[in-house]
């Protein structure tokens, strides 16, 4: 918390505080708050609302909320302005392409792969693009990841469809309840089951409430112990194709394009 607020007395406006909550919380790496917590890091029952509001208490968090950044805190998510960016192929992962591809959705009820708090093999993710600049997701991007080579290409991804329900996270109580609900289990880790969660959902949102409140931290649910989220960054999980009239925003060309 201390990093994180470390920007609360900016005034160089929401960019800078986004791109502060970026850096800070992509350094969260599961080892280091593993070594933080002096062992695996579980939250109590008693201490997941106590989390909560821990993350209120964030003065980043509250000066976002104040500067019209309520949806990215806490939501709900704005439709209007979800940005998807497709970056190119790496070694690790060939088969990649900076392009929309429908195929990746999962089938409600369909078998949801590898378990996972944050999965890569299903689902498109998008995050919410500022009316005056990019989205958290972009600012992740231009930190430097090397998993991620240019080309990008951004897309705007206009939610229309007045069926697609979309499930605001806003806490760690949120979490828990949303993995309590949809577990699935192996031994005594617990995965959401993102295939049961669409039948009732198009798409899941991480707030940067529920990222303060819950990233690094394994909670107790019915089934076990909820396995630690580590998002980082703002982001909704699509499990349904829900858009209409994709638009190409930008393509932002490699470093040594002439």
């Amino acid at each position: 918390m201390a990093q994180l607020d470390a920007a609360a007395d900016l005034t160089a406006g929401t960019d800078a505080g986004l791109r502060h909550f970026t850096s800070v919380m992509t350094g969260w790496t599961e080892p280091e708050v593993t070594a933080l917590a002096g062992g695996p890091a579980v939250l109590a029952p008693s201490e997941v609302e106590k989390a909560d509001e821990m993350a209120d208490s964030c003065l980043l968090l509250g000066r976002l909320a104040r500067e019209g950044q309520e949806g990215l805190v806490r939501g709900p998510l704005d439709r209007t302005r979800q940005h998807w960016i497709g970056t190119s192929p790496h070694e690790l992962v060939p088969h990649r392409r900076p392009a929309l591809d429908r195929e990746r959705f999962t089938a409600p009820g369909g078998d949801s792969g590898p378990p996972s708090t944050k999965p890569f093999h299903l689902g498109l993710y998008t995050s919410t693009a500022r009316r005056d600049g990019p989205g958290m997701w972009r600012m992740y991007l231009d930190l430097g990841s090397s998993l991620h080579p240019r080309p990008w290409q951004t897309w705007q991804l206009p939610v229309t469809d007045p069926t697609a329900d979309v499930l605001d996270i806003g806490g760690a109580s949120d979490w828990a309840a949303f993995v309590g609900r949809y577990p699935l289990v192996r031994g005594d880790d617990v995965y959401p089951d993102w295939a049961k969660a669409a039948r009732d959902f198009a798409g899941v949102h991480m707030t940067l409430r529920a990222i303060v409140a819950a990233q690094g931290f394994r909670i107790p649910v019915a089934d076990g112990l909820a396995v630690a989220p580590f998002w980082d960054v703002e982001s909704v999980l699509w499990l349904r194709w829900c858009f209409s009239a994709p638009s190409l925003v930008e393509i932002t060309p490699p470093d040594d394009w002439p």
